[in-house]
């Protein structure tokens, strides 16, 4: 697929695309980087005074999603939709990998991870208990709140039978008050 331009989705890009057009998406696993409750949003999901939490990446295990393709001219909304976000080019990353369902390497793949030097990291010592209160406390963004928002990761992941255990986990923290 010249002049298209692969990006590994593993949140809600994967369902809540249509700005972005996609042509065609396979699933697909990334290695070397799992799903992480890591960036406060302060806009989309939360305010500046009660920021609320949504997902990012963090190095090390493996994260199951999906291989997204999108004509280059439509990058620039992707680029605007993860705003905040790195993109990382997988070729230029010895760490990371992109495989689909039959093993095969995909080379050239953009993966978005959060700034781990900006204001709005949470770093991965930052444990799940710490996690929810952050969820609870944050405040309905321009989108929603990161309550609602982390229902929706849920649900849609659990459509596409992508297990996530910290998800699982993060959720029964929120919405049951238990682990």
């Amino acid at each position: 697929m010249e002049n298209n331009i692969c990006v590994f989705g593993y949140g809600s890009i994967i369902w809540d695309n249509k700005e972005v057009e996609p042509i065609k998406m396979v699933d697909a696993k990334l290695i070397g980087a799992h799903r992480s409750f890591n960036k406060k949003s302060t806009e989309s999901r939360g305010t500046k005074t009660n920021p609320g939490l949504v997902l990012g990446l963090e190095y090390g295990g493996e994260c199951t999603g999906k291989l997204i393709w999108i004509n280059k001219e439509n990058y620039p909304k992707v680029l605007k939709r993860e705003g905040g976000y790195i993109p990382i080019n997988t070729s230029n990353n010895k760490q990371l990998e992109v495989v689909n369902e039959q093993n095969e390497i995909f080379e050239n793949c953009i993966v978005f991870f959060p700034n781990p030097k900006g204001p709005n990291f949470v770093k991965s010592d930052v444990d799940l208990n710490e996690k929810a209160k952050i969820i609870l406390n944050g405040k309905k963004g321009l989108r929603s709140d990161s309550k609602e928002y982390l229902s929706e990761i849920r649900s849609y992941l659990k459509e596409y039978e992508i297990v996530d255990n910290e998800i699982e986990s993060l959720y029964k923290l929120v919405f049951y008050n238990i682990m």
